[in-house]
């Protein structure tokens, strides 16, 4: 939204009089706009964009409300499948079919992709009761649902310790965040606000070394990777906040020496991780002021009902 809008109201100003969110059209695979931040319910947001302490979902709806009002073309329920070296993108949806979108420059904002904690390689079973940290973010926040009573939590990453904080919160019991580096990771807020304030407990120099239980997880070994030592401790879920990789999948084949033609720009955490969503903000907004100059002095004006620009 935050390119879209950027874009939107730069070619506004290099042409007076079009109607530049016409020239504009963003692709949501969800039926409404907002991304990962909808299920973002804890504040940090926004301190530096807003100056303001603001929750996920408050930061989200500071672009909604002008998006809605900008005449850009919205398609929700939509997704990109491919983006092909014609200047052409492959998108299906139930209310576009199969189809084949033109453009004159692609802004991939599509974020990332969290690690599974299958990539680990971990001995034993796969029980139910393992979760992804976003997928356990968005079925407590979102669809109000219980996933589990005693947790084991693997990645201090930030999202592994707010996560944490969130069972608590929830009267769950955060057994352990298990970290494979000799320090705990995040943002120094997040330790402080999560696992001190909680009094939650966190094993360093480890990592988990195979799942135990048929049907419902029952619980984890946890190995000490310097000495070798191992724990059991019994849950019943785990939720691994493992990192996250850029999606950048719908682009494969068109990178050359590393670089990807001139008319495709990537923003945000699909370009880069990012600490914080302010300065995935700021990426986008440049990164549509240059997609919209990049447009106008091509001079594609002949053809702004045919082509999605």
């Amino acid at each position: 939204m935050a390119a879209a809008l950027s874009a939107e109201k730069r070619l506004t100003e290099l042409r007076p009089g079009v109607s530049a969110g016409q020239w504009i059209t963003l692709l949501e695979r969800e039926s409404v706009p907002g991304g990962v931040l909808r299920q973002c319910i804890h504040r940090g947001f926004g301190l530096t964009r807003f100056c303001a302490d603001l929750t996920g979902v408050e930061y989200m709806h500071r672009f909604t409300g002008p998006f809605a009002g900008s005449g850009i073309r919205f398609l929700p329920d939509t997704t990109a499948v491919k983006v092909c070296s014609d200047q052409t993108l492959l998108a299906v949806g139930p209310k576009v079919g199969h189809c084949r979108i033109a453009f004159d420059h692609l802004i991939l904002a599509s974020g990332c992709y969290e690690r599974p904690f299958q990539s680990l390689n971990a001995a034993g079973t796969r029980p139910s009761g393992i979760y992804t940290a976003g997928e356990a973010q968005y079925l407590i926040n979102c669809c109000h649902v219980g996933i589990g009573e005693r947790a084991v939590i693997l990645g201090s990453g930030d999202m592994g310790q707010i996560l944490a904080r969130r069972m608590v919160l929830e009267g769950k019991k955060v057994l352990a965040v298990i970290e494979r580096n000799s320090v705990c990771g995040g943002l120094p807020k997040n330790r402080r606000d999560c696992l001190k304030q909680y009094q939650i407990p966190v094993i360093l120099s480890s990592t988990i070394a195979s799942v135990h239980g048929e049907g419902r997880i029952t619980g984890v070994t946890v190995q000490n990777i310097r000495t070798g030592e191992e724990m059991r401790i019994p849950c019943d879920t785990l939720i691994s906040a493992v990192g996250l990789i850029p999606e950048q999948r719908i682009l494969k084949g068109l990178s050359k020496d590393g670089r990807f033609p001139d008319w495709i720009t990537l923003c945000g955490n699909c370009h880069h991780v990012h600490k914080i969503v302010d300065s995935v903000t700021l990426q986008a907004e440049e990164a549509g002021i240059r997609a919209a100059e990049k447009i106008s002095s091509s001079n594609a004006t002949n053809n702004v009902d045919e082509k999605n620009h």
